[in-house]
């Protein structure tokens, strides 16, 4: 596998997923929620959000996107990554050059991948400097890059497995389909727990909700950044429902990696003994 090839497909990914229109509307999408909240709470004139809070407020356009939006960028991303290729019958002509199935196939998992960390750090640029024209100069901000690589890894989750699905489908509605379904399920269920948990104290529950693919997702992110911040402005992790769920980031890191890992396997197996179909109607 030639690394060359690799960064030949991931850069024809980039360009086929934002040729796709479902993609700019997503990049769009994240430039109006990363901004519009701000200027809104500023033209309210409301004191919901005391001054001593007001350069922390970056905060809130970082966090709460995590748990539900960044995810749902993930899952259109790699959902249609594999699946459009058979749908639109190109698969079979990338795959007739002189190149093997582990670089296409590794290529296309990164092209779409960078594409998704390119749109969480556009996230965060954009809610700093929101808030920083509307609220005055932000601080703490050195805790960032942190952040970012936290949530870019947290995302490998749903990520890789809208790509694993988009690759067993083979068929891009279907694949996007089932991947929010999963996706969904997985928050709804979780609240469910979450609340029986608290109702009858039966660790089962508690436990069962460790494990399910977004509590890891939505608590690493938190459980890295949160000890640097003063604990007045925990409120703003919460301003939206960002709470983390579990309470130990070894556990959440170990979870994330074993659920990506597990989605891109079985996506590669099936990839590597299945036929490339001509073209999927």
């Amino acid at each position: 596998m030639r690394a060359s090839r690799v960064m030949t497909f991931a850069r024809y990914e980039i360009r086929r997923a934002v040729a796709r229109k479902k993609v700019l509307a997503l990049v769009a999408l994240t430039i109006l929620l990363d901004t519009a909240p701000y200027y809104a709470l500023a033209a309210s004139h409301t004191s919901i959000v005391p001054a001593p809070l007001h350069p922390y407020l970056w905060i809130v356009g970082v966090f709460v996107p995590q748990a539900f939006f960044l995810q749902f960028i993930a899952l259109l991303i790699a959902a249609g990554s594999m699946s459009e290729e058979y749908e639109q019958g190109t698969a079979e002509v990338l795959l007739s050059k002189p190149v093997s199935r582990d670089e296409y196939f590794f290529g296309k998992y990164l092209g779409g991948y960078v594409l998704l960390v390119a749109i969480v750090v556009l996230n965060a640029l954009l809610s700093i400097a929101s808030a920083t024209f509307v609220f005055g100069p932000q601080t703490s901000l050195e805790i960032l890059p942190l952040t970012l690589l936290a949530q870019a890894f947290s995302s490998l989750v749903f990520f890789s497995f809208a790509f694993m699905v988009g690759e067993l489908m083979r068929r891009s509605s279907l694949s996007y389909i089932l991947s929010s379904a999963v996706f969904f399920t997985s928050q709804i269920l979780g609240i469910y727990l979450n609340l029986i948990y608290s109702l009858t104290g039966g660790d089962i529950y508690k436990i069962a909700n460790l494990y399910l693919p977004t509590s890891p997702v939505d608590s690493l992110p938190l459980l890295l950044t949160e000890p640097s911040f003063p604990s007045t402005v925990l409120t703003l992790f919460r301003f939206g429902g960002a709470t983390p769920v579990e309470s130990s980031i070894v556990l959440s890191a170990t979870l994330i990696a074993a659920y990506a890992l597990s989605a891109v396997v079985i996506a590669l197996a099936y990839f590597g003994r299945a036929d490339v179909a001509k073209r999927v109607t």
